[in-house]
């Protein structure tokens, strides 16, 4: 029976192991969680150093670190009941903290981690368009934030999504256009493709410029300071998600890590090369694929507390100077790496892969 069933799914048995362990371990569904508990507690406890504060404490062991703080956050947040305003769209209401969730882990399913010694790549799922793929979900997100905002019916909801769908917006053209390049270089939508063009040299040096763009856009996107304007507590209470609680209002927190750990890796694929790294011996003679992770959540940690840092040194900025910047700077920055690019695709080529 159980063979059957691998042979309805294409797969032989280690390849089954292989497919389980993908989905339910890593990049799946523990992955996203354990990086959102690992990196809401070590942002508390950041930022309170850069504030001269302490942090959580009592909750965890090693010394009073308030290590499982999250934890115990979430299960109180799931134990508070659900209410749903009396005059909110009901179904919209309920099902977009849902939704914010699954799009939010949706694209580190086609996010290429390691290359697997006999060929392919540890990743979910493998598509030469998964550039494309993960654009596209990436457009869906402020249909979502606008129809929570909206079917909250109030006015501090309304607003905070009008702005982050404003936000979000003004800065998917001068990151299309930033990626534009990246595609330009590489040859090619496919992310596992675009790493490996990053052997010889990573493309946040070919390319500082779009690197640039490309890690304002996407704080923008995912709304962190200075860029959280859709959240100000002091204009709009806490934005689109305001009258949500429980387990709902759980899950929108959650997602928004889920968004900060695909936006790392993203970046990570995009400028530092994903995986590429030197070999390191013990995890290298364990497995190879253990080195490119390695790499690859050293990077993604890095660019993690670099997103982090802004909210501790910045001041947020207002909507207006937002929209302003990314029109009049992060498009014109955009077609300018652009053109940089294209004139100096002599120099380039011999460096990328393939050329």
């Amino acid at each position: 029976m159980i063979g059957l069933e691998f042979l309805i799914l294409g797969l032989d048995f280690p390849q089954f192991i292989e497919l389980v362990l993908k989905v339910l371990i890593f990049p799946g569904l523990a992955f996203p969680l354990l990086f959102a508990i690992i990196v809401i507690w070590f942002e508390r406890k950041f930022l309170a150093r850069i504030m001269l504060r302490i942090g959580p404490l009592h909750i965890g062991p090693f010394n009073r670190t308030g290590l499982l703080q999250p934890i115990a956050d979430f299960i109180k947040l799931i134990q508070k009941e659900i209410i749903v305003p009396d005059n909110a769209h009901k179904l919209i209401y309920n099902l977009a903290p849902i939704m914010a969730a699954l799009v939010a882990s949706l694209s580190v399913a086609f996010i290429p981690y390691a290359p697997k010694p006999g060929g392919g790549y540890w990743m979910i799922f493998y598509t030469p368009f998964s550039l494309l793929v993960i654009l596209a979900i990436f457009t869906a997100r402020p249909f979502i934030i606008i129809a929570a905002g909206w079917a909250s019916n109030s006015k501090y909801c309304t607003i905070g999504a009008l702005r982050a769908a404003l936000q979000l917006l003004s800065y998917e053209v001068p990151l299309a256009l930033s990626l534009a390049s990246i595609v330009i270089m590489s040859g090619t939508f496919d992310l596992a493709k675009i790493v490996e063009a990053q052997s010889s040299i990573w493309f946040i040096i070919l390319q500082p410029i779009g690197f640039i763009v490309v890690l304002i856009g996407m704080m923008t996107e995912i709304a962190r300071r200075p860029f959280d304007i859709p959240f100000a507590e002091q204009e709009v209470v806490f934005g689109w998600p305001t009258e949500y609680t429980g387990t709902q209002f759980a899950l929108i927190m959650v997602s928004e890590y889920f968004d900060l750990c695909a936006v790392t890796s993203l970046i990570t694929v995009f400028f530092l090369g994903g995986w590429s790294g030197p070999a390191i011996p013990l995890l290298n003679d364990i497995s190879p694929i253990l080195s490119g992770i390695f790499w690859f959540l050293l990077k993604m940690a890095i660019l993690t507390v670099i997103i982090i840092m802004g909210r501790g040194i910045f001041p947020r900025v207002r909507i207006d100077q937002l929209l302003d910047a990314g029109w009049t700077i992060g498009i014109p920055l955009a077609i300018l790496q652009i053109s940089i690019t294209l004139l100096t695709a002599q120099w380039w080529l011999p460096l990328v892969r393939g050329g």
